[in-house]
């Protein structure tokens, strides 16, 4: 892994030693998601704060992944360029995550994937939480005042949902933790394996009935699910009511009603059995 040290330093004008906790929690996990979308994988530890305000060094480790194609758009160079450059020129994407943290939202490309821009929204949502915080400085950036936290904010506009029907998926690699995606094989869908998460307020008879001290990392667990696709997100399929887990009964089906803020998508309603109650109130 590359190594690469990233100044941090939260300001306060009232010369407290001091943030919320939250605040650098938030910043790390979204810190390593955006840097994802960049095509590299990092390990963060953190340095000693120092006074005037709260600073220290992110000590990062850096792996690359393979980069995404949206990277043409902010260099000009191609996913297979980047994978053939050296660790010195690797670095150099930390240099523009950095950049994009600390860029207006008004100056973001709107091709940037929604799921990215969340992630930075979310950072700049927790610093205006915590009252300890009045400037935010990252790298050899120029220091953001708290006041102008919101011009950072990027609003991003609903994702179309697009409702798939019912499939069973083969459980490769759960998360019961909730701290990563799972990994399985949906019927429904051609690859061998894809990512999937739930939405756990529709899903929620699942997860109180799970064991969660007696469950394995790695299964041929078979589950019905009802499942949408997210097409612009990074993990594109969301599990929103588990029906059964090794033919054991978990839930019933959504309602129509409970269906219906979402799209349906055409190739459901071209190859499965149409249920007219299962399509009232639902947009097609």
């Amino acid at each position: 892994m590359t190594p690469q040290v990233l100044p941090i330093h939260f300001g306060n004008l009232q010369g407290k030693h001091e943030i919320n906790a939250d605040s650098l929690l938030v910043f790390i996990e979204s810190y390593k998601e955006i840097v994802e979308f960049f095509g590299l994988a990092i390990d963060i530890q953190i340095g000693i704060p120092e006074e005037g305000g709260w600073k220290t060094n992110l000590s990062i480790a850096i792996s690359f992944i393979g980069a995404n194609p949206f990277i043409t758009l902010l260099t000009g160079e191609t996913a297979d360029d980047w994978a053939k450059k050296g660790n010195t020129e690797i670095v150099q994407i930390v240099r523009i995550v950095n950049e994009f943290i600390t860029k207006k939202a008004a100056n973001i490309p709107e091709e940037f994937p929604k799921e990215c821009i969340k992630q930075k929204n979310k950072i700049y949502y927790q610093f205006q939480k915590d009252n300890c915080i009045d400037t935010f400085r990252l790298g050899d950036s120029i220091p953001i005042l708290r006041n102008n936290f919101h011009l950072y904010i990027k609003e991003v506009s609903d994702e179309e949902l697009l409702y798939l029907g019912e499939t069973n998926i083969t459980v490769h690699s759960p998360d019961w933790k909730g701290k990563r995606s799972w990994r399985g094989k949906i019927e429904i869908i051609e690859d061998d394996e894809n990512a999937f998460d739930f939405d756990k307020d529709l899903t929620g008879e699942f997860w109180e009935k799970v064991k969660l001290d007696a469950l394995p990392l790695h299964t041929t667990d078979v589950m019905r699910v009802q499942i949408v696709k997210r097409p612009t997100t990074k993990v594109k399929y969301l599990v929103i009511r588990v029906l059964s887990y090794n033919n054991v009964e978990i839930d019933v089906p959504l309602s129509s009603s409970g269906l219906s803020r979402f799209t349906v998508s055409s190739e459901f309603v071209a190859n499965r059995p149409v249920q007219r109650d299962l399509f009232d109130g639902v947009t097609p």
